[in-house]
């Protein structure tokens, strides 16, 4: 909160107060069984092998405090997805702690519910969305995300991801791309440890721009994961932060501004809230918080960058008329509107979870 006091985001943007996600909201994506794990929290390994081995994965740790950190994650992603789909805002961004893409019908990965998901589905429930994009740009394929939504056509499900890291060990390849009514609507773009500003934008403007333009989202929500950036050593990549601020930037004009971040992964306490802080003044139209396209339109990304991208379009064909042919749909930053009523929630759990992790 330190750095957006200080790059003056606070003064322009609005706080919203929010309430714990209700069970009922959450149990359209969860199973009950998943819940009673959650309200049992903190309990150790051992507790957790005993009594909820079929809904406790891996890497899943709790203390004092996990259990109503979790409902309120939760519970600022569904009220950011309200008051931007009911208009009071064009954009939300849930500052909170734990994470959730890696979570689905099992908590794993420090993600125990899967936060944009369950608002996903919320705003498709409630709110009778028939079209959302979920954007997902964490260093990790957001296997929980994937998982939840992998045979609908409601939901676009976007992860672009570093190839090689060992978690998760899940269809993270551009070969998985959805199931029945749902095919073509899972797009997965794997990418070679050490990926930059030039690799994203390369996906953004070859295959998220074409393929989000030919779905026409009513809104967009963005798992918002910083590990991919500058000094994430887990991540061993090098998106810059205004690299991030591009990104976003470049999403806003796909559904008329309607959009609501999450935050996902990002463990550097120095390097997060500088991402952090360039996404909001992004959207909010700063321009030294987001690449100008002469930045980067000269510049050639990775080779297997553009294999990658090659192949999914070709995996593509039979599902979007856009990659029948080359797209010629170009995300161009020039283009965007400003929007300047954004919001952000903060669930109080921030900070010690940041702390637990490290």
């Amino acid at each position: 909160m330190n750095t957006l006091n200080q790059d003056g985001v606070l003064d322009r943007t609005e706080r919203e107060p929010f309430d714990s996600a209700d069970r009922e909201i959450i149990l359209a994506v969860n199973d009950p069984e998943q819940l009673d794990y959650v309200d049992a929290l903190p309990m150790t390994d051992e507790e957790q092998d005993a009594k909820f081995s079929q809904v406790a994965g891996v890497s899943v740790f709790s203390s004092e405090g996990t259990t109503e950190a979790i409902y309120s994650a939760a519970g600022a992603v569904i009220r950011g997805s309200d008051l931007v789909v009911e208009e009071y805002y064009e954009t939300a961004f849930a500052i909170i702690r734990p994470p959730g893409h890696h979570a689905h019908k099992i908590s794993e990965g420090f993600c125990f519910l899967n936060n944009v998901a369950i608002a996903t589905q919320h705003v498709v429930d409630h709110h009778h969305i028939e079209r959302a994009l979920v954007v997902d740009f964490d260093v990790h394929h957001g296997n929980g995300t994937q998982e939840l939504f992998y045979g609908s056509k409601q939901v676009l499900f976007f992860s672009t991801h570093r190839r090689d890291l060992s978690y998760p060990a899940s269809k993270s390849s551009v070969n998985d791309i959805g199931d029945g009514v749902g095919l073509g609507y899972n797009i997965n773009v794997p990418l070679k440890k050490g990926f930059n500003d030039v690799d994203m934008l390369y996906v953004c403007d070859q295959l998220l721009g074409p393929v989000a333009t030919a779905f026409k989202p009513e809104v967009v929500f963005v798992s918002a994961g910083y590990d991919a950036g500058e000094g994430e050593t887990i991540g061993g990549c090098n998106v810059s932060a205004k690299g991030f601020g591009t990104i976003v930037r470049k999403l806003l004009p796909l559904s008329g501004g309607k959009m609501v971040l999450a935050l996902e992964g990002g463990c550097n306490l120095v390097h997060l809230p500088i991402c952090v802080s360039h996404t909001i003044r992004a959207i909010l139209g700063d321009e030294d918080a987001f690449l100008q396209d002469s930045d980067y339109r000269d510049k050639l990304p990775f080779k297997s960058t553009i294999r990658t991208v090659n192949t999914i379009k070709h995996n593509l064909r039979l599902c979007w008329d856009v990659f029948k042919e080359k797209p010629s749909v170009i995300l161009n930053n020039s283009a965007v509107p400003i929007f300047v009523n954004v919001f952000f929630l903060v669930n109080l759990y921030l900070h010690y979870f940041c702390s637990f992790m490290q």
